[in-house]
C-alpha cells in the first residue's frame, strides 16, 4: 500500500515539475517564424497545457492521500 502512495506521490512531483517548467519556458518553446498572432495563441496553448499538468498533479495527491486513509 505505501508503495502505490509513494508512486501517486512521485507522478504528482513529475506532472508538477512539467507543468511548471511548461509555464515559464512557453515563451521560448514557441518557433520564432510564426506571425505574432500564431506566436501569442501558441503560447497560450502551451501554458494551458502546463496548467493541465498541476491540476493533474493535483488530482494524484488526493488519490495517493484517499489512498492512505482509506482501508484497502
Amino acid at each position: 500500500m505505501i508503495v502505490g502512495v509513494l508512486a501517486q506521490f512521485a507522478f504528482a512531483a513529475a506532472f508538477f515539475a512539467v507543468g511548471r517548467w511548461g509555464q515559464r519556458n512557453a515563451p521560448a518553446l514557441v518557433p520564432v517564424s510564426l506571425s505574432p498572432e500564431g506566436r501569442a495563441k501558441r503560447e497560450r496553448s502551451l501554458r494551458r497545457g502546463a496548467r493541465s499538468c498541476k491540476i493533474i498533479s493535483l488530482l494524484f495527491v488526493v488519490l495517493g492521500v484517499v489512498g492512505a486513509v482509506l482501508p484497502g
